[in-house]
């Protein structure tokens, strides 16, 4: 089945490989017989640099090319009497008549108007200069300049309050943070807008990084609050490409790359842990050889090495055991075989990533078109993704006053995630961890070459993952769409004194359909014992999204006497969402090729089916009056209400307002004085935004369903009862959570320019927070969903960007972003400062462990043993090499003393001693809440630096990114991973808690249960790595002219070349940013189901013509 799916596949590749060439070689074949008349120039600034990039176009047609790195262009077909038109972000148009000539000098100057962008902003645009908000953008370029594969990934590192996580599964996000977390149970995440729809069915993953233009990122709530009650986590605006004005030009841009597995943890071999575990059980005096405390194969082999007396594992025994003539052996523990079973399931990850784009452009009319094709492995042998997208984009003004556009973009992706797709916090994530879980001695093949396959499930080569990679699928595939279009009337064009009114009316929809299929052949193991995955069970999910977002928008756009500038935009929405499934779940399938395609062809009374259904709808009005007066004060006020299905009647609307004011101080002529600023401005903002936190249906409360007619277990093969159970109250009164947010903030550019950045301050205070109540049983009810709880988010954030060196030839810039957030909890409900469902306490932050406080190893002393028996008396039992856990000090005083407790001593049989033992009732031998301590998992600092060194055509430029402050938790050998050399280091003697921190260990699989956790297993997460190096060359254009080409570059990268963490960190701590699991929860396995991410060393190429 594999072969047929890959054979398609490669089939499919192949014809889309065939007709690039077509293209590649009719576009060649159209350049080599272009007009041979030429006209050459150098566009200049008044310094005298070279301009690169500049637009140069004859005037009035699409005959048009861009200058190069030393500022110089050639084009052709340009008529005698014709027009030459130079422009170029930040200065002023130049229009240069031929007359004749056949070479040109231009010299741009700088418009002070125009030199900073133009940026996207909520339902609309503004000169940078104007904007009263915090935001932030990244552009294309970024994106050119760093290979990624998903939009995210082009963020990270660039954008001051912007925390984003990596992810390692392929075709899958990371989390995304602007500022910090707010809620504690609603969604974290910023709202997406592409191409001025808000994204509610979609997915940025569907979104071809190649195909956008630019991200603005929008922070606080002055800039927010015009997406009411979907702005309180950010906003993140997408604008992909569109079609330019000039020359039609087709591109191609394409890389190739190659990563591996680079795990950091250190693992003991077969010997050494054979040797671990004998002195373990020594010392436990579990071993009993018949030498003594000398290795007794028997003993071992019963142990642990061959507990089934399984033949595999004769001749790899006889090398380490050698019997001596008395009878004894000689033991050699380097002699016993080491199977890497993690190099066995990790192979060289192979991904090639194309694009070809179009696009065209008039006065009248602009045409983008794209294909794109991603083909992405990665280290675990089971685990790939693919991605297919086609964009296109469209803009036509037919006359003056009207402008429609239409853009669309498709896409279909592929995920494999192989043996298991495990996303808990508990156990292995996928092959790798599934890997760990074998011991080191147990071979992989037998002796022939051949998968090792055993038939007892209590054996040790049972669960071999190699033949469990070969029989299970878990495929999941995605098709999407996103449609957005425009219609913009200008009504200045009927009437003069309409001038600056226009109307504007945007539809989109978005449609996502997802299948999930899972298939676990007949030899599968099942190594997580779970029915859903026992061989022969097929499943297959399907669930599609559909939403549409219908907007009118009223622009009024005045200039009075030239010093006030009004511009006011009104808006009303309206949009809908809707979400189905269904699912069914199959045991016994007749036939296994058919994998999930023929469930019904299965044990029928066992079938599991399941479907669900989910609408709301939400309609908004919206004003926003942006004043300017003499272009120096700013003011913006913004007022929208959101009404929502999702809330009970009476509370369905709400109103977000927010103002802002800014200061370009740089226009006041005592500032001007000083030549050495060229930016200074001053902002303050405040508005109030909404999480949507509330789902469909949830104010009616809930009820629980005790086998209301639904089967437990297996299929429907146990008996069904009928009836339900209340569950949580309804409430009517349920609404959004808010966020009101203050922010600070000064934006400056000094010395030509060559210094630029910003500063900002901001306060964000959550309230209303979605969390459930407890409330007397009396009502029927043992909860309600109440807006009760409150969170507060303070940072200070640092952009700063330096043009160190500017010579003719060479450029050296260099990048900055720091940002510092502080988040805590204020309220919590009824009044509770600590919530275990988080676990969640006031005043600490959001994300946290919360784990007990380590103070040292018990010891084998006559002291400690007093101690451990008032425990075991109190029915706490701790033996020696186990945790001891910080306590209030045992204080004893005579029976009968005050505010004294008194107990009778236990022997370890549990038989009184009449021993009397009375101490202070100060807390000892209680053990709860009050004894932990809290640990933050989200970093406090996070930062980048990116610095970029060009010399003529090459360019080198390499990136650093930096999280601190924050914790992860180590393992705590929960039966997988046993190897880890951290083993190795735990008490195994009277004497070893000198040496170690690490407990003695237990029991196989049930370490995690006999030791508490402690702060013992917290380490720390921050680091710096090196997350990529790109050298670049770009091409002279008179070289690649020839062969029609109008630009052409060629760039090597290497990502995640190298990290530096803390002390005895042997772990990447971004790839635990993934796992989140809670303080009180268990294991997050993280030193080996977590893997690092693994280094990739790019190769690509793009080219116009």
């Amino acid at each position: 089945m594999k072969d047929r799916k890959n054979s398609s596949l490669l089939g499919r590749l192949d014809k889309f490989q065939r007709l690039f060439f077509v293209a590649l070689l009719s576009v060649l074949a159209v350049g080599a017989f272009a007009q041979s008349k030429t006209v050459s120039g150098t566009v200049l600034d008044k310094t005298g640099e070279s301009v690169i990039g500049a637009s140069v176009v004859v005037k009035g047609t699409t005959n048009g090319t861009i200058t190069d790195f030393d500022g110089k262009f050639t084009l052709q077909n340009v008529p005698d009497n014709g027009t030459i038109q130079v422009s170029f972000v930040g200065y002023k148009t130049v229009d240069i008549q031929v007359k004749g000539q056949s070479t040109v000098k231009i010299i741009l100057e700088e418009d002070t108007e125009t030199l900073d962008e133009v940026v996207v902003v909520g339902y609309g645009v503004q000169k940078k200069s104007d904007v009263t908000g915090a935001m932030a953008r990244v552009t294309s370029k970024v994106i050119e300049d760093r290979p990624v594969q998903n939009a995210l990934q082009a963020m990270q590192g660039r954008v001051t309050g912007v925390d984003i996580t990596s992810n390692n599964r392929p075709g899958e996000l990371g989390d995304i943070r602007i500022r910090g977390n707010r809620s504690l149970t609603a969604d974290n995440n910023p709202l997406y807008v592409i191409d001025g729809i808000p994204m509610s069915a979609g997915s940025i993953a569907d979104v071809n990084p190649s195909d956008i233009e630019s991200m603005e990122i929008l922070k606080d709530a002055s800039a927010t609050a015009i997406y009411g009650s979907r702005g309180a986590n950010g906003v993140i605006l997408v604008t992909t490409k569109k079609g330019k004005t000039g020359r039609t030009t087709i591109n191609y841009d394409g890389s190739f790359s190659f990563g591996f597995l680079d795990s950091t943890t250190d693992y003991m071999n077969s010997g050494q842990l054979l040797d671990y575990n004998r002195q373990s059980a020594i010392t436990g005096g579990t071993y009993n050889g018949r030498y003594g405390d000398n290795p007794d194969p028997e003993r071992d082999k019963a142990l642990w090495l061959n507990p089934n007396n399984m033949s595999y594992m004769d001749k790899r025994l006889e090398k380490v055991y050698q019997q001596n003539a008395d009878g004894t052996y000689s033991y050699d523990p380097s002699q016993l075989e080491t199977t890497d079973w993690g190099e066995l399931v990790t192979r060289t990850a192979f991904t090639h990533n194309h694009q070809i784009s179009l696009s065209a452009g008039t006065e009248t009319s602009k045409l983008y078109v794209s294909l794109g094709y991603l083909d992405q492995k990665v280290p675990m042998k089971d685990q790939d993704f693919k991605r297919y997208t086609a964009n296109i984009n469209g803009e036509i003004i037919p006359t003056k006053w009207l402008k429609v556009g239409m853009g669309l973009n498709a896409t279909h992706s592929i995920k494999n995630y192989g043996i298991v797709s495990n996303t808990s916090n508990t156990g292995a994530k996928d092959s790798y961890g599934l890997a760990m879980d074998m011991m080191p001695w147990v071979p992989a093949y037998n002796e022939d070459g051949s998968i090792l396959e055993v038939a007892s499930a209590d054996d040790q080569a049972y669960h071999n993952p190699l033949r469990n990679i070969d029989d299970a699928w878990n495929e999941t595939r995605y098709y999407g769409v996103n449609f957005s279009s425009y219609a913009e009337l200008d009504f200045g064009q009927f009437w003069e004194p309409l001038k600056g009114v226009k109307w504007r009316t945007n539809l989109g929809a978005q449609y996502r359909n997802s299948r999930v299929g899972s298939y676990y052949g007949e030899g599968y193991t099942n190594p997580f014992k779970n029915p859903a995955m026992a061989p022969n069970v097929a499943n297959n999910e399907h669930s599609q999204k559909l939403s549409w977002t219908l907007e009118n928008l009223l622009y009024i756009n005045k200039t009075i006497k030239d010093i006030h500038s009004v511009n006011i935009t009104l808006l009303q929405s309206a949009e809908r969402y809707r979400t189905e499934g269904l699912n069914m779940r199959g045991y016994e399938i007749t036939f296994p090729s058919s994998l999930w395609y023929n469930i019904g062809a299965s044990n029928n009374a066992k079938y599991a089916p399941g479907s669900n259904f989910s609408t709301w709808s939400r309609a908004s009005y919206m004003a926003r009056v942006n004043y300017g007066l003499m272009d120096k004060y700013l003011l913006t006020v913004t007022g929208r209400f959101d009404g929502a299905s999702m809330l009970a009647a009476g509370n369905k609307w709400d109103f977000f307002p927010s103002a802002a004011l800014a200061w370009r101080m740089e226009q006041e002529k005592w500032i001007q004085q000083i030549n050495w600023i060229n930016q200074l401005k001053l902002r303050v903002g405040y508005g109030v935004t909404g999480n949507s936190a509330v789902n469909p249906y949830q104010t009616a409360g809930s009820v629980t369903s005790t086998y209301a007619s639904i089967p437990f277990g297996v299929g429907n093969v146990s008996s069904n009862t009928i009836g339900t159970k209340t569950n949580i109250m309804p409430n009517y009164s349920l609404g959004w959570e808010k966020t009101s947010s203050l922010n600070v903030g000064v934006d400056f550019g000094v010395l030509e320019n060559r210094i630029s950045g910003s500063v900002e301050y901001y306060i964000a205070k959550t309230s209303d927070l979605l969390m459930n109540q407890s409330i007397p049983v009396i009502t029927g009810y043992a909860q309600i969903l109440n807006n009760v709880g409150k969170t507060e988010n303070r940072g200070f954030e640092v952009s700063l960007s330096t043009v160190n060196v500017k010579t003719k030839d060479f450029t050296w810039q260099t990048d900055w972003t720091f940002s510092l957030n502080n988040e805590k909890i204020k309220e919590l409900a009824g009044g509770a400062t600590y919530d275990s469902t988080g676990p969640w306490m006031v005043g600490e932050p959001l994300n946290s462990f919360y784990d007990f406080q380590y103070d040292r190893i018990w010891q084998n002393t006559q002291e400690d043993n007093h101690l451990m028996d008032v425990y075991r008396s109190l029915g706490l039992t701790f033996l020696p090499g186990q945790y001891k856990i910080v306590d209030q000090p045992l204080v004893e005083v005579p029976q009968g003393t005050e505010g004294s407790k008194t107990v009778e001593i236990k022997d370890a049989a549990g038989n009184k001693t009449g021993e009397v033992v009375s101490y202070m009732d100060n807390g000892f031998g209680k053990f709860d809440d009050n004894d932990k301590k809290i640990y933050n998992k989200s970093p406090k600092w996070t930062g980048g630096i990116n610095n970029s060194f060009t010399y003529k055509n090459w360019n080198l430029s390499f990136m650093f990114i930096a999280k601190l402050g924050h914790k992860y938790r180590k393992d705590v050998f929960q039966g997988s991973n046993i190897n880890n050399r951290h083993v190795g280091e735990r008490w195994q003697k009277p004497g070893d808690e000198a040496n170690t921190i690490y407990p003695v260990y237990k029991s196989w699989n049930m370490d995690m249960f006999y030791f508490p956790f402690c702060d013992v297993n917290m380490g720390n997460a921050s680091y710096l790595k090196l997350r990529d190096v790109t050298l670049a060359y770009k091409f002279n254009e008179p070289l690649i002219s020839k062969i029609g080409m109008s630009d052409a570059r060629i760039y090597l990268q290497a990502r995640n070349l190298f990290r530096i963490t803390a002390k005895d960190c042997d772990i990447d701590p971004e790839a635990m940013e993934m796992n989140t699991s809670n303080g009180m929860a268990a294991s997050t396995n993280s030193g080996y189901s977590i893997l690092p991410l693994n280094p990739e060393f790019y190769i690509g190429v793009s080219f116009s013509f």
